[in-house]
């Protein structure tokens, strides 16, 4: 079998992080196009399993549902007008004992006006930034007594392959010449799920929400690449360039799905695992309880319980 070009620029972890630079950078500015372009030019030329299914995942398969009936549930709310929506997507599922089935991601969203947080004249990238406080953002736990279903549908098949996958780390301890192609197939998997994620929000917001004033902060969480989004009008009108290296509160309340999350964690080198490992043994017994992106930007209470 040909070797990849990327498996050559994989096998370092310089050559990597450069390849995924220039996708963080066009994320940053909301080139999703230059992205798509960048990402469909690899996955052309690569012959495995996840390619195929990045390949027959195109924007026509995927659909975010739920905004439909919004605007007429939001007119019958007192108080101030709706400004922003929340939106998370990630993997709440535990998927230990559900092999076998196909699974999409789960998105959660709130609601908030500008009497808690002044949302509307907030720029995007001020936005993002508060997502990035030690503390979680001004607007934590002021969201509206109002509950919003959305579904995202058409990840299944990518989605399940990228969390069963058998090579999600690449250890560079011997200097490898080149990277396992299974490997990149997983990076370039990963990376052509988050596109296609923001662009399904992205486009039902606009199909549904075009001309309120509405603008959302979108998440992608416990799936590689992490990032933040601003969308306005259907368009993200700015997105961080990658997660923090801390630890942050996470965008679903604790009490929204009491099940374990699945997370996909980002590479670490054979001598971190090992001594992860021996970690874990010397802690046996003990009870962690892992901390996404955003695990405390619910955790402050809603208005509602602060006035119960």
């Amino acid at each position: 079998m040909t070797m990849h070009r990327l498996q050559q620029v994989f096998a370092t972890a310089e050559g990597e992080q450069q390849f995924e630079d220039q996708l963080h950078t066009l994320f940053a500015v909301s080139d999703f196009a230059a992205a798509e372009k960048l990402l469909a030019a690899e996955l052309e030329t690569m012959d495995s399993p996840v390619a195929a299914l990045c390949r027959e995942l195109g924007p026509e398969t995927c659909e975010v549902t739920g905004f439909e009936d919004l605007l007429d549930s939001l007119d019958g709310l007192e108080g101030e007008p709706v400004s922003t929506l929340v939106i998370v997507a990630a993997n709440m599922v535990d998927l230990a004992f559900e092999k076998g089935k196909t699974h999409d991601p789960f998105l959660s969203a709130m609601i908030y006006t500008d009497e808690g947080y002044a949302f509307s004249s907030t720029p995007a990238a001020d936005l993002i930034a508060e997502c990035h406080g030690e503390e979680g953002p001004a607007w934590a736990g002021k969201e509206e007594d109002f509950e919003l279903y959305l579904e995202i549908d058409g990840f299944g098949p990518l989605n399940t392959a990228l969390l069963f996958h058998k090579q999600r780390h690449f250890f560079r301890d011997d200097a490898p010449d080149q990277a396992p192609l299974r490997y990149v197939e997983y990076v370039l998997g990963c990376w052509w799920r988050a596109l296609r994620c923001q662009q399904a929000i992205a486009a039902a917001f606009e199909r549904d929400l075009s001309g309120a004033g509405l603008r959302a902060v979108v998440s992608l969480e416990d799936m590689r690449p992490e990032f933040v989004s601003v969308i306005q009008e259907g368009k993200a009108a700015q997105a961080v360039e990658r997660r923090p290296v801390f630890e942050a509160p996470s965008l679903v309340p604790d009490d929204f799905i009491q099940r374990k999350e699945v997370v996909e964690e980002q590479e670490v080198s054979g001598s971190d695992l090992r001594r992860k490992i021996s970690e874990n043994a010397d802690n046996e017994g003990e009870v962690s309880q892992p901390r996404g992106f955003f695990a405390r930007l619910f955790g402050r209470g809603t208005k509602r319980d602060k006035a119960a």
